[in-house]
């Protein structure tokens, strides 16, 4: 085991200690009994419903991905939606284990994509768009919940500006990186370029994979306005159905919320999500908690977190399974071609 592979084990066990601890705080300021108390009045009924409006939603993100990967392939190798949504479910469920909660998972969805026998360089292309489309829109709605919560006076204002500020030089990167990409200049390749790995021989390969690839996302951006305004339209649309889930959840528990209320409730808690901490584990009940206090929304804020964790397990286990599988059919697949070669 490198020294490189123990740094990062140990952040890791570090932040899921740091997180666990949070989480462990907030679970006993709630109390066991009462959070047990509330899931119990959730129902099952209303889980089920809430698990079904949830992987309907995740399927507006899967057909962005799917409209994205299919243009970079030929008609003929183009994937289904149904495909592509596991895959999605399998880079979902090990972003969501991971300390880089909205990115983690994207090396696994370009692994799934080239196991349906997408070639590497078209598979990553699609990941980079998709991904950069999410950002841009998360990244753009918890900007708007931050400055609603500013222009209603609520929370510290100081604490709030910076926030804002750190969000926005993530979204003025993301807008380079699509300024960049579509003028044909690379984003990544001048990075590289610019730190001197160029110069390392090693590498030269690496720096020509790393052209095409962008090349290849230089003329996805270059095509049809009309399909990247559909993406646009439903990378807004997937984010914000997340007031719809606010609403949902806090209908059920027997508390009305207006509009602004569950604008800010399904905006501010997702900074958490943002935090170099595995699922945001600890702050995300955390900042449910703030919100509820500002608010003064009568709510159980960890029970309502553990709804939309117990949502997101669902998810996982589904997401691994898929993974499992395709693991396995692609060694049997490799498996089959060498006995064949071998004959």
């Amino acid at each position: 085991m490198t020294r490189k592979t123990l740094i990062r084990g140990f952040l890791f066990l570090l932040s899921l200690g740091l997180g666990a601890g949070i989480f462990t705080y907030f679970v006993l300021q709630a109390g066991v009994q009462n959070i047990i108390g509330s899931l119990q009045s959730f129902g099952l009924l209303a889980f089920a419903g809430f698990v079904i409006i949830s992987l309907l939603n995740f399927a507006l993100y899967s057909w962005r991905w799917q409209i994205i990967i299919n243009k970079h392939l030929p008609k003929e190798k183009h994937i289904t939606l149904p495909r592509v949504y596991l895959h999605r479910l399998g880079g979902y469920a090990v972003s969501y284990l991971t300390p880089a909660a909205q990115v983690g998972g994207e090396p696994v969805r370009m692994a799934l994509l080239t196991s349906d026998d997408v070639p590497l360089k078209p598979a990553t292309s699609s990941v980079l768009l998709d991904i950069a489309f999410e950002l841009s829109a998360y990244v753009l709605f918890i900007i708007a919940g931050v400055i609603l919560a500013i222009i209603e006076g609520i929370g510290d204002g100081e604490s709030l500006v910076l926030i804002t500020i750190g969000l926005a030089v993530m979204l003025t990167a993301l807008i380079l990186f699509f300024i960049t990409i579509a003028n044909g200049k690379g984003f990544f390749v001048h990075l590289f370029r610019l730190t001197r790995l160029n110069r390392v021989k090693k590498l030269h390969r690496f720096e020509r994979g790393m052209v095409q690839t962008e090349q290849m996302m230089t003329d996805f951006l270059a095509k049809k306005k009309s399909l990247l305004f559909l993406i646009a339209v439903l990378s807004i649309s997937v984010i914000s159905f997340r007031v719809v889930e606010v609403f949902y959840i806090a209908y059920f528990f027997g508390v009305s919320l207006n509009f602004a209320q569950a604008f800010l409730v399904s905006t501010l808690p997702g900074i958490a999500l943002l935090l170099p901490v595995p699922a945001g584990l600890g702050l995300f009940e955390g900042g449910f908690s703030a919100i509820f206090s500002l608010l003064v929304i009568p709510l159980n804020a960890v029970a309502f977190a553990l709804i939309i964790r117990l949502r997101d397990l669902v998810f996982i286990f589904s997401g691994l399974l898929h993974i499992l599988s395709r693991g396995r059919q692609f060694i049997e697949r490799k498996l089959m071609r060498r006995q064949v070669v071998d004959h």
